[in-house]
């Protein structure tokens, strides 16, 4: 039994790596510059902050470090593109690139745009300083020509060019800027259109970069991050804090309800399936099957509203709180874990209804079906044959051998459970994963959202992994087999 565990342990390396990067992958594609999340935009008195900032968290997410070990691209894309943040000023590089084929020229063309930038604002503080009326009398034309070269900074479209060059000559005129920076990025450009070596488009190239990559650092973490196979998931975009400190407190309670509410939905639905297997013709057992099949149609969001309804309702009975986990004005400050429970127990009663009945239906339909199915064979007629009465029959001999549907249906009633889990914490105010995961997704939390994903694989895979432990408990073969 431990060598089939610690096979079945040994193919959760592979899936989780999968997981992982395919996680990666998703956070990394996600449309959005996180840096904008992370530093929201100020004014320009405070550009030097904005921009200490963003480089900060640029080196505390991996952003200057390339994506993967490796990357295929062509021979016309330089290795250190990754180090280009900015997504419109990349997209233009990217498309002057794709059109011309001749990275060194491209760059030039940037370099030149940039220096032009820095000339244009060194122009700007001296006319503040020295002719301050006169700059604050045309200080929004002034502001012109650098919102000229910050649009031909982030365009790639060759006819945008011609256009956005134009009126920077107009802008520049107007104020007689000597010399003028529309003349070296013309110059530049003409250059770079000039000699195009567009073949090398067509030449692919692998770039090496190691371990100093996004996803070495995302999996394995540094100094300053344990990284995700150590359970660091990274920071929150919207929070500023470690994902598991956002989503820790509000794991324990769809883990608490999915858990319970198996446990429940097994306990009680195997002595129904038994009683109804037994004499499946009564009137009572038909009206127990007609219930069973009510409780299974019955949407989860309508359950939960019926609940509440009916039982948390000052017009019809007002028996359980109608919202939330715990007393409003919270738990006493020396208060025990069992007494804290205690406290709990009126919240968990209607949500635990709604997160079993469901269950329970199907699985005492399922076990009633399985055991008739064993009732014809010949080792339950000998075991007639034998004298024992037949509810020894059905529990000592039957029971066993309709097991594995119902250990079948449990690895997946658990995670289909955590999934649903979103629309009951909705209707029950409850404060755990699937508000989380409605809140990341709507802010573009991506590190919160991958999180979640990759934990709910997890549990998915552990509730397989207690399947094939079952399956093999409930048959020996297969465990020979495997």
């Amino acid at each position: 039994m431990l060598a089939y565990i610690l096979k079945r342990l040994l193919w959760f390396i592979p899936t989780l790596l999968l997981v992982t990067l395919l996680g990666f992958l998703l956070l990394v594609s996600a449309p959005g510059d996180p840096l904008d999340q992370l530093v929201p935009a100020l004014s320009m008195k405070h550009a030097e902050e904005y921009h200490l900032q963003r480089a900060h968290w640029s080196r505390q997410l991996g952003l200057d470090l390339p994506v993967f070990y490796f990357s295929v691209n062509t021979w016309a894309e330089p290795d250190t593109l990754y180090k280009l943040q900015d997504h419109e000023k990349r997209k233009a590089y990217e498309n002057l690139l794709r059109e011309t084929g001749n990275a060194e020229l491209v760059s030039a063309y940037f370099t030149t745009i940039r220096y032009s930038k820095q000339a244009h604002e060194q122009w700007l503080r001296f006319e503040k300083e020295t002719f301050p009326e006169h700059y604050q009398r045309y200080k929004s034309r002034l502001d012109g020509v650098a919102e000229d070269l910050n649009s031909l900074e982030t365009c790639g479209d060759s006819s945008m060019q011609i256009y956005l060059l134009a009126k920077l000559k107009q802008d520049e005129a107007a104020f007689y800027i000597k010399p003028p920076f529309s003349a070296a990025i013309e110059k530049s450009l003409r250059q770079l259109k000039a000699n195009r070596t567009r073949y090398k488009n067509y030449i692919p190239k692998i770039s090496w970069y190691g371990i100093h990559n996004r996803y070495h650092l995302w999996l394995f973490g540094n100094g300053d991050s344990k990284g995700v196979i150590r359970g660091d998931f990274g920071i929150s975009y919207t929070h500023k804090q470690p994902v598991l400190a956002v989503i820790g407190d509000k794991m324990m309670w769809p883990l608490f309800f999915s858990v319970l509410s198996i446990v429940l939905a097994y306990l009680v639905s195997i002595p129904i399936g038994i009683r109804l297997a037994q004499r499946p013709h009564r009137t009572a057992n038909r009206l127990i099957q007609a219930g069973l099949f009510l409780l299974y149609s019955t949407p989860v969001f309508f359950g939960g509203v019926l609940l509440l309804m009916l039982f948390a309702n000052p017009d019809v009975l007002s028996i359980f709180p109608p919202s939330g986990i715990k007393p409003v004005g919270g738990y006493n400050d020396d208060a025990g874990l069992f007494e804290k429970l205690y406290d709990s127990l009126p919240y968990m009663v209607l949500p635990l209804i709604c997160y079993t009945y469901s269950s329970l239906s199907y699985i005492s339909r399922l076990t009633q079906t399985s055991i008739m199915e064993q009732l014809p064979l010949d080792y339950i007629k000998t075991a007639r044959a034998k004298g024992l009465s037949e509810g020894a029959v059905i529990r000592n001999h039957a029971l066993k051998n309709s097991l594995l549907p119902l250990i079948t249906v449990f690895s997946t009633i658990f995670p289909s459970i955590i999934g649903g889990s979103v629309i009951i914490e909705s209707i029950f105010t409850i404060p755990g994963m699937g508000q989380e995961t409605i809140r990341a997704i709507i802010s573009k939390d991506y590190p919160v959202v991958i999180a979640i994903i990759t934990l709910s694989c997890l549990l998915t895979m552990l509730s397989y992994l207690m399947a094939d432990i079952l399956y093999a408990w409930a048959d020996p073969r297969i465990r020979q087999k495997s």
